[in-house]
């Protein structure tokens, strides 16, 4: 779990099966066809939802807050509910 998801592409000892993590909002305003006006991650691709990245799969929360302005636009807030399951488990 980390709060920014540029740290997904930090090396890491230890290989990671999944990234939790949110600081995006999702974009808060998203133009359709432009897509987010503002992203505060260096990689742009990290907005919101399931992301396959090199290393590890990422999730990142929308969540129910805003940063600068109280404002979202065609960007709902999200509670986002994860069902983990352990593939040695369900064999």
């Amino acid at each position: 779990m980390s709060h920014n998801p540029d740290s997904v592409d930090t090396e890491f000892e230890t290989p990671l099966s999944l990234v939790l993590s949110g600081h995006t909002h999702g974009g808060q305003v998203v133009l359709p066809f432009l897509g987010a006006l503002r992203l505060p991650v260096e990689n742009k691709a990290y907005s919101s939802g399931l992301i396959a990245t090199p290393r590890t799969p990422l999730f990142i929360s929308r969540g129910i807050g805003w940063a600068i302005l109280p404002v979202r636009f065609n960007c709902y807030p999200e509670i986002a509910v994860l069902e983990l399951v352990n593939p040695k488990l369900t064999a």
